[in-house]
């Protein structure tokens, strides 16, 4: 119960938010809260650019007998991907475990791993 009503107590408080200025972050809060929209920003494209990759498979490989495997394969690579990002940013995170700057680390990591996919992702539907 009392989990309850802190929860209800921050759902209330948050609906006081105020409209933040990303170019004027000024404290870890600020910056971390910045670096998160960005980063959705970010996990949104790179999950359109996905789907429109696995339908672009579709359409070009459709006719072919084989094209089960290779979605299989292309989805297995994907999700092999989001481990590695997962771990690999969660070793940022640890290495600045200490510092208040491992949340926009690790938020930052992440961003870039995702922009790195993106780029791939793009290639591989251009070939």
């Amino acid at each position: 119960m009392r989990h309850l009503i802190i929860l209800l107590t921050l759902a209330c408080a948050s609906s006081f938010t105020y409209a933040l200025d990303c170019n004027k972050a000024a404290n870890t809060m600020e910056i971390n809260e910045c670096a998160s929209i960005e980063q959705q920003k970010v996990e949104a494209k790179l999950n359109q650019v996905y789907q429109r990759v696995l339908k672009g498979m579709e359409k070009d490989y459709a006719s072919e007998g084989n094209f089960a495997d290779i979605k299989k394969t292309f989805i297995n690579a994907q999700r092999a991907w989001i481990k590695f990002r997962e771990a690999d940013c969660d070793a940022i995170h640890e290495k600045n475990i200490s510092g208040t700057i491992r949340t926009v680390m690790h938020i930052s990591c992440m961003q870039a791993r995702a922009k790195q996919r993106i780029a791939e992702l793009e290639d591989y539907e251009k070939n």
